[in-house]
């Protein structure tokens, strides 16, 4: 493929599109068929029934724990889209924190035909390193390993994130700016309030330590810590919730206080999730790149990422800006 793309003047991810009859990636019928020319001019055994053959590679995504109402969902999800554009089944084993059904998925993939596997954490974390996984292709997905290793992890880039999350509040001439964190051993917590204060100190704003507290992800705990964050001498002119949904008891502290977004004080929250444009005002928020993650982890195993195998590679997301800043 990698020949294909030279001689067509082309990407190989566009070449696997085509040979694999995926629409994932729109081209030309004049490229198309340059590329199809040049495959069967290198001698590339081209399918005779181009879509989708009776016959399908597979690929294993091994998670810790997963549930419908978990934003991670939707990097499960399209990872599996991905798979099947490019002619790949996708097949998710949920372990659910326990270990010995997980070495009892880990012999069922090694015993069977698996082109890849995908480990995945539904929370972002450092792992032990996979020296009891089935010895194929494999790329980590929301976690990474605790020592260095060859295996590619594909994680968000949430220090980027609480960065950016900061430096537009400071761009909207901010200055009392607190954050409310989520667990403190949460790696993306941690991350993001690293992001946040770096952006303070890029703009020369000095950190007050009173002003960052922790949430613990609920909507209660981020509800209690506002109304003290409210009462402080100067008062926050901006908070920046680690979460969305830490941001709906932010919201609705600064109610009780009877105090109005964004003309009192500013919110600005994280993960981008639907809520996050529903609530009255809509509400600032850095994306959770879960979908973009899921995707380059399948193409990762199926080698047409553009990108090499790096051993991290972090997958940045976008910021939306709505009524609350």
């Amino acid at each position: 493929m990698s020949d294909i793309a030279t001689e067509a003047g082309v990407s190989q991810p566009t070449v696997s599109a085509i040979l694999n009859g995926s629409d994932s990636i729109k081209v030309s019928e004049a490229t198309r068929i340059k590329v199809l020319n040049k495959a069967r001019e290198l001698g590339y055994a081209l399918k005779q029934n181009i879509r989708h053959s009776n016959m399908h590679p597979r690929i294993a995504l091994v998670v810790n724990s997963l549930n419908m109402h978990d934003p991670f969902i939707n990097a499960v999800s399209a990872a599996k889209t991905r798979a099947w554009e490019l002619d790949y089944l996708l097949v998710v084993f949920d372990y659910e924190e326990d270990e010995e059904l997980k070495q009892a998925i880990f012999s069922e993939i090694k015993e069977d035909d698996y082109q890849g596997m995908i480990f995945a954490s539904n929370t972002p974390k450092s792992i032990s390193p996979l020296d009891d996984a089935p010895q194929i292709p494999t790329v980590m997905l929301n976690c990474f390993c605790d020592v260095p290793s060859t295996i590619t992890a594909v994680v968000a880039a949430d220090f980027l994130g609480g960065y950016r999350a900061t430096d537009h509040l400071i761009s909207r001439n901010y200055r009392y700016i607190a954050m409310i964190t989520g667990e403190s051993w949460s790696e993306s917590s941690i991350q993001r309030q690293k992001g946040y204060q770096q952006a303070l100190v890029n703009a020369d704003i000095p950190a007050n330590p009173d002003w960052i507290v922790e949430g613990n992800w609920s909507v209660k705990q981020s509800y209690l810590e506002t109304l003290r964050l409210l009462e402080l001498t100067p008062r926050p002119d901006a908070i920046f919730c680690a979460s969305d949904l830490m941001a709906v008891g932010c919201y609705q502290a600064i109610a009780k206080k009877g105090l109005t977004i964004p003309d009192d004080i500013a919110v600005m929250g994280y993960d981008n999730q639907l809520l996050a444009s529903e609530l009255t005002p809509g509400l600032s928020s850095i994306d959770l790149p879960y979908d973009e993650m899921g995707r380059k982890a399948v193409e990762l195993i199926c080698k047409v990422s553009p990108e090499e195998a790096l051993p991290l590679i972090k997958i940045e997301g976008e910021l939306y800006i709505r009524e609350s800043t």
